[in-house]
């Protein structure tokens, strides 16, 4: 047993040099993205029943039954490749860096677009994408889409968290519509991204659930073994691509992170957006592009919080004028 935990280590190391630690920054050359690592190894996937009838009573329903949970079980473990993913939500700073690099790419719909002349815009998140335009940009940053393995791995962490941050939901961990009195309140729109810190998962991604639903390259399929596919059935067969991450348009009943969601790819919303993976190549970790990509990171946070700073002082000043 102990020489074959070495050989697996062994593997591991060999494949893109000795990981750094979980979390670890980067700035990838093509499109700017701030990108958090995830180690190499298993994690928890999925749901037990006993785990959806938690979630499902902290955010006010009687069982798993009410919010469609079904749709996350069994829970396995799953073991991936380590992976840099997207500490934030694609954004039209980052988006208008591919049209400007794409010419002859057009937009299928304008949600976008309206705000591109904006400086305090410059930091939401795309709305209104379709999965294939996520897929070119992805395509063009030499990233792809997460799997969704990937994308719950990098929300959920290797012990496979309830909610990005833990296992207890909070308001004040992401950008979400509430139910205080049966009704709807809060914001009717996405917000910038990264507004949450306490929301971090365990890699430090921001935005995992709420704000706005991510694509995953992945369909909208039963897990295998799951005890009540049947369920699933009528939304199977390659109809609809799965979505991760939840948002504020759905409220509570998405606000967990093993959400799943299908949408067919022929359509999108204003509440839809993405993130990207990248799989660091062999010697990664040991090359003169390692620690460029880690030296980039302090100036690159640095832009976008001052982004960030303008963003939330003109809310605030907005706010203060629409106050009673």
């Amino acid at each position: 047993m102990r020489r074959f935990i070495t050989l697996l280590v062994l593997a591991v190391v060999g494949l893109h040099g000795a990981e750094p630690p979980i979390g670890t920054t980067i700035v990838h050359p093509v499109d700017g993205a701030i990108m958090v690592y995830v180690p190499a190894g298993p994690f928890r996937m999925g749901l037990t029943k006993e785990e959806a009838n938690d979630i499902a009573r902290q955010l006010g329903y009687d069982d798993y039954l009410a919010p469609w949970m079904w749709e996350t079980f069994p829970r396995r473990t799953v073991t991936l490749d380590g992976f840099f993913i997207d500490k934030y939500e694609v954004t039209i700073q980052r988006w208008k860096r591919f049209m400007a690099a794409n010419p002859a790419f057009k937009l299928r719909k304008d949600e976008m677009s309206q705000h591109f002349d904006k400086p305090l815009a410059q930091v939401f998140p795309v709305a209104s994408v379709y999965w294939d335009e996520a897929q070119q940009y992805a395509n063009w940053a030499r990233k792809r889409l997460p799997s969704e393995a990937q994308w719950e791995k990098a929300a959920r962490g290797q012990d496979g968290n309830l909610f990005p941050w833990g296992n207890m939901f909070g308001w004040d961990r992401g950008h979400f519509r509430r139910e205080p009195h049966g009704g709807w309140d809060g914001e009717a729109i996405y917000t910038r991204v990264g507004r949450y810190p306490a929301g971090a998962s365990p890699c430090g991604a921001l935005d995992m659930v709420g704000n706005q639903y991510e694509f995953s390259s992945e369909w909208m399929e039963p897990y295998l073994n799951n005890p009540e596919y049947e369920k699933m059935l009528p939304f199977a067969g390659h109809r609809n691509v799965c979505l991760r991450g939840g948002s504020w348009y759905h409220g509570k009943a998405s606000l967990y992170a093993a959400k799943r969601f299908g949408l067919p790819p022929d359509e999108t919303h204003y509440h839809v957006a993405f993130r990207t993976v990248w799989v660091p190549p062999e010697g990664y970790f040991e090359s003169p592009a390692f620690a460029a990509a880690r030296a980039a990171v302090a100036a690159r946070q640095a832009e976008l919080d001052t982004l960030f700073a303008a963003f939330d002082e003109a809310d605030r000043q907005s706010a203060g004028k629409t106050a009673p």
